[in-house]
């Protein structure tokens, strides 16, 4: 998931508190990192985005907690107004070209924020003694890797840098038939063909939207370190992406560079098992699987209109919400989850691959007068873990319950339809103040534990590589607009793949992709001749 803004209504969808990891809290007394004498006092304007209870949900209890918490030493009152996905865009750049009071807030344009000036640098705010929370929950590393034209302009906000993506699968349904629990796509395969031919109610596998399969049938971990293949340019969304660079293998250069649809010439120099091999499986894979999704996804990617559903495309953070909304209907169901990347199943570590970039970011505008004390307020969230906990899950006792040293609850007899929901990505995720819903199976919990280990990932050969888009924007605008209209049938497998990725290769190329993947190709090359 490009993790900034494109998986954003992706996150957004989850109960913000399901994606956590393991706890590095001591079980110590929290130490606060607060100021011990008063200041004066100041109201921070936070701006989120989100909808009431569908990003967020009851949460003014847990920022009156802080104010109290606080007062007698950062003394600081928090303003927080949220916006809806849809007007947030284009609001936030208005905020930001009228000097609007605004402290702190979600940039959905980083680079074009950094380069017109708007967001302040805040590098001498980290690895700094003074702020002792923002040093120890960002080491520098992680702070170089999200840098923006050089500096640090925006606060990288993740708890890992993978979300486990897979498929659920009821498992109850499994065992009636008499079948293994599922490792691979033929075996996935026949569980909905069984699915198909005996629950006539269901709906063998859930579509994700109108793009049905999303990431299956794709493995990006081993494209990109073992092919050194890079897809291109829907960071990191597949709906999005329509050109495959290939490194060489020395890493010093491209050696090839195509897009979808291009003649298989084009195709040559990129290796053909993460190249054009790789797209047609998915594409082919796609049409084959096509039987088990509704019908009318295309023109109705909400999915099932209330039937049950046996199986679906989930992250491992989003498992637990699935779980619940299937049992609700279900109390009989069970679930299981199957990885669908290689390395994920095997547990590997190092095979993860990561560019080192959050998810997500906050900002504070360079008009903004409250730079230091918003930053005060930063290294207090990140503090501690009980601090964290505050804006994660809500006031302790009332609206969650630890479990252990790293898990958490909602307390018996609360109803999680109206209990506190924040969404973490925004403000919260850190990978050192992270906790795992209780009552996961051990096998969830294991892929859980997986994905916050350090040594699981390793760094790919654009790490530090940002595409410049600007060059190019009206050429990657017309290019989104072809994808938007073809990736659906390929991705869901309807039509026939071969005409479809012809008549999209025709409108791209009418919509400038060659001198896209010119440009592309200049920027990849310049930045690997300066890495040392």
């Amino acid at each position: 998931m490009n993790k900034k803004f494109l998986v954003l209504p992706l996150a957004a969808t989850m109960l913000a508190a399901s994606i956590v990891g393991c706890s590095k809290e001591s079980g110590k007394p929290a130490e606060s990192t607060a100021p011990a004498t008063k200041k004066d006092p100041v109201t921070l304007n936070i701006r989120f985005f989100g909808t009431e209870n569908g990003h967020y949900r009851a949460v003014d209890p847990a920022f009156r907690e802080f104010e109290k918490r606080t007062k007698e030493t950062l003394n600081t009152n928090l303003n927080v107004v949220w916006t809806p996905p849809a007007d947030y865009g284009t609001k936030h750049q208005l905020w930001m070209t009228s000097g609007e009071d605004v402290d702190l807030f979600i940039p959905w344009e980083l680079n074009k924020f950094a380069k017109d000036g708007v967001l302040a640098d805040l590098g001498k705010y980290f690895n700094n003694p003074q702020y002792p929370g923002l040093q120890k929950a960002f080491s520098p590393e992680y702070i170089n890797d999200n840098k923006i034209l050089g500096k640090t302009y925006a606060i990288p906000i993740t708890n890992t840098f993978m979300d486990m993506e897979g498929v659920y699968y009821r498992k109850d349904l499994l065992k009636k038939y008499g079948m293994k629990d599922i490792s691979s796509y033929d075996d996935l395969y026949n569980f909905l063909e069984k699915v198909k031919e005996n629950e006539k109610d269901m709906v063998p596998f859930a579509n994700y939207g109108n793009t049905a399969f999303f990431k299956l049938f794709t493995d990006i971990n081993a494209q990109q370190l073992e092919g050194k293949v890079f897809p291109f340019t829907g960071a990191g969304n597949p709906k999005r992406n329509f050109i495959y660079a290939q490194i060489a293998d020395d890493g010093k250069s491209v050696a090839g560079v195509a897009a979808y649809g291009d003649p298989a010439s084009e195709w040559a120099k990129i290796n053909p098992t993460y190249g054009l091999d790789y797209l047609m499986n998915q594409f082919n894979q796609a049409k084959r699987f096509n039987k088990f999704i509704p019908v009318d996804t295309l023109s109705n990617p909400n999915g099932a209109q209330g039937k049950q559903e046996a199986a679906g495309y989930v992250p491992i953070g989003g498992f637990k919400g699935t779980e619940a909304k299937i049992k609700a209907k279900d109390p009989n169901a069970e679930l299981g989850f199957w990885p669908i990347f290689k390395n994920n199943q095997e547990m590997k570590p190092g095979t993860q691959s990561t560019d080192g970039k959050a998810w997500n970011f906050i900002a504070i505008p360079a008009s903004s007068k409250k730079i230091d004390r918003t930053m005060e307020f930063l290294d207090w969230v990140f503090s501690n873990q009980e601090n964290n906990d505050l804006f994660t899950y809500g006031i302790k006792g009332t609206n969650w319950e630890p479990v252990g040293t790293n898990q958490w609850k909602i307390p018996d007899g609360v109803d999680p339809a109206k209990n506190y929901s924040f969404p973490g990505y925004q403000l919260t995720w850190n990978p050192t103040l992270t906790r795992i819903p209780a009552g996961l199976p051990e096998q969830i919990q294991k892929y859980y534990e997986y994905q916050y280990k350090p040594d699981t990932f390793k760094k790919n050969v654009l790490a530090g590589f940002t595409f410049d888009q600007e060059p190019v924007k009206s050429e990657i605008a017309k290019c989104n607009t072809v994808m938007d209209k073809y990736m659906p049938f390929l991705l869901s497998g309807f039509g026939d793949v071969n005409e479809n990725l012809s008549k999209m290769n025709a409108d791209l190329k009418a919509s400038g992709v060659d001198k896209i993947k010119a440009e592309l190709t200049n920027q990849i090359n310049a930045f690997l001749a300066q890495k040392k």
